[in-house]
């Protein structure tokens, strides 16, 4: 009878360490997302930088307002930066990545000229209207 119980029990041990071990490999699986498209950055209080082609951004979290949330990890190379603490961790005030409009595009081309691999990305996109291409085309085509 102890022998039954001893087995059962070690089983139940053997058995917790492998759903244990299971769900700490699935939590350390990182999801990622390389850009095939730039993404245009805007803070509150500006809008002119833009994450380019080949950008990857590793999945966060999701939240029940529609959005997710994404990391990016950027080198600096030998500038040191100061380091503050946070003092309450979930104050995050992160940087909006969007597709780019038509407006945004032209005003892009204005301000902070593309590349041509960069307009054809965005062109190629899916998010602009063939009138909007049209617009942007011709903004490209009249600064040139």
């Amino acid at each position: 009878m102890k022998s039954r119980i001893l087995f059962f029990l070690a089983g139940t041990v053997i058995a917790s360490l492998f759903f244990y071990g299971y769900l700490v490999w699935k939590s350390n699986i990182t999801k990622i997302h390389r850009l095939t498209t730039p993404l245009q950055l805007s803070t509150e209080q500006a809008s002119n930088g833009m994450l380019p082609v080949g950008t990857s951004l590793y999945y966060d979290t999701s939240f029940p307002e529609g959005f997710s949330r994404y990391k990016i990890y950027v080198n600096i190379d030998r500038m040191p930066l100061e380091l503050e603490t946070l003092q309450d961790p979930t104050m995050i005030y992160p940087v909006e990545a969007t597709a780019f409009s038509q407006d945004a595009v032209v005003k892009r081309l204005r301000n902070h000229p593309l590349t041509k691999d960069e307009l054809r990305a965005i062109i190629n996109s899916g998010y602009l209207s063939k009138d909007d291409i049209k617009e942007v085309l011709s903004e490209f085509t009249d600064g040139k």
